[in-house]
C-alpha cells in the first residue's frame, strides 16, 4: 500500500502514531471548546434570569411555585432571594438590583412605591394566616388542642394559645419562637396574636425573636425552642415529628403578600408577575395554605 502523505524523516510506523496523537489532541480541544460553549450558556442564561426579592414564608412552597413555571413558560427560574419583608425592603431602598418583589406586608410595597422604586402600587397576591407548632413530645406537656393536624396521631396533644397561657399563670417555663416582629410581618402578626392571648410580653429568656419566617420554624425542628409560631404555607411540607394548630385569625391583622414589579423589571420579570397571577400559580398557592384576598 503506498503512503499518500508522509511526514519526512518518519517511518510508516511513527508517522500513524503521530496521526493518532494527533486526533486526540484535536478530540480533546474540541470537547474543551464545546464545555465552554456551554459553561458560557449556562452562565448567560444565569445572567438573563431576573433577581427577585421574596418573602421567607413563600420558601418552603418555591421549588413547587417553579417546576409548574418552567414547565408551563419554558422559562429558566428566576434568581430568588430569601429574607424577611423588612430586610428585603431595606436592600430594595439602597438600590439592590431586583427586579420583582413579593412581600408578606403590603405597607412596605406603599413605601416602595412612594420612593419611586416600583412601576406602581402592584397586587394582593394572597394571604397568610400562622400556627402555632410544637415537636410531639412537646405538644403534650401542657394539654390538649381541638383537632389532629394532618399525619398527627389523634392522641397527640396539640398546642394552642389559651394552653399556653395557662402555662405561663402556672409559672411553667417554656420557649417560644417568632419573627422578629421589628422587620418581619408574620412576627408583628404573631405578637398581635400573643398580645391578645394576654401573653405579651413573655418572661425574659422565654421569647426567641429569629430573623425571619424560615429560621423560626427551623428553631423548633431542631429543639432550639418549644413552640413557634409561623405562617401556616411553611409547615405543610414540614419534615420532623411538628404538630400544629391554627392560631385565631381574628387575633392579628390580615398579613397580605403583595406583588411588584420594580422599576428595573425586565421582560422575563414581567412573564413571570403576570405567570403569578394566573390559575395555575393560584393552586399552588392554596395548596400551601394561602388563599386569594376576599
Amino acid at each position: 500500500m503506498t503512503t499518500l502523505f508522509q511526514i519526512p524523516g518518519c517511518t510508516a510506523t511513527e508517522h500513524s502514531a503521530l496521526r493518532q496523537n494527533r486526533v486526540r489532541q484535536f478530540s480533546l480541544w474540541a470537547v474543551l471548546i464545546l464545555c465552554a460553549a456551554g459553561a458560557q450558556a449556562l452562565a448567560r442564561d444565569r445572567i438573563d434570569s431576573p433577581l427577585i426579592a421574596v418573602a421567607s414564608s413563600f420558601r418552603g412552597l418555591w421549588p413547587d411555585l417553579m417546576t409548574v413555571y418552567r414547565a408551563e413558560t419554558g422559562l429558566s427560574e428566576p434568581r430568588a432571594s430569601f429574607a424577611s419583608s423588612g430586610l428585603l425592603t431595606t436592600q430594595i431602598r439602597h438600590g439592590a438590583p431586583f427586579e420583582l418583589y413579593l412581600s408578606a406586608d403590603q405597607a412596605t410595597v406603599e413605601t416602595l412605591h412612594s420612593l419611586g422604586k416600583t412601576r406602581d402600587e402592584g397586587i394582593t397576591l394572597a394571604m397568610g394566616t400562622l400556627v402555632l407548632v410544637a415537636k410531639h413530645d412537646d405538644a403534650s406537656r401542657i394539654g390538649k388542642g381541638s383537632k389532629p393536624s394532618p399525619g398527627v396521631p389523634a392522641t397527640v396533644e396539640l398546642p394552642t394559645l389559651d394552653l399556653l397561657r395557662s402555662a405561663a399563670e402556672r409559672s411553667k417555663p417554656f420557649k417560644l419562637a417568632i419573627p422578629n416582629p421589628r422587620h418581619a410581618p408574620y412576627g408583628l402578626a404573631a405578637r398581635q396574636a400573643l398580645e391578645y392571648a394576654g401573653l405579651w410580653p413573655l418572661p425574659p429568656g422565654q421569647l426567641l425573636s429569629a430573623e425571619n419566617a424560615a429560621q423560626t420554624l427551623q428553631f423548633a425542628l431542631t429543639g432550639a425552642v418549644d413552640y413557634a409560631i409561623v405562617p401556616t404555607t411553611l409547615i405543610i411540607q414540614a419534615s420532623g415529628n411538628l404538630t400544629y394548630a391554627p392560631v385565631d385569625p381574628e387575633s392579628y391583622t390580615p398579613v397580605i403578600h403583595q406583588l411588584v414589579l420594580l422599576q428595573r423589571a425586565t421582560l422575563q420579570a414581567e412573564t413571570l408577575f403576570a405567570w403569578l397571577q394566573g390559575t395555575s400559580a393560584a393552586s399552588v398557592l392554596e395548596r400551601f395554605a394561602l388563599l386569594p384576598d376576599k
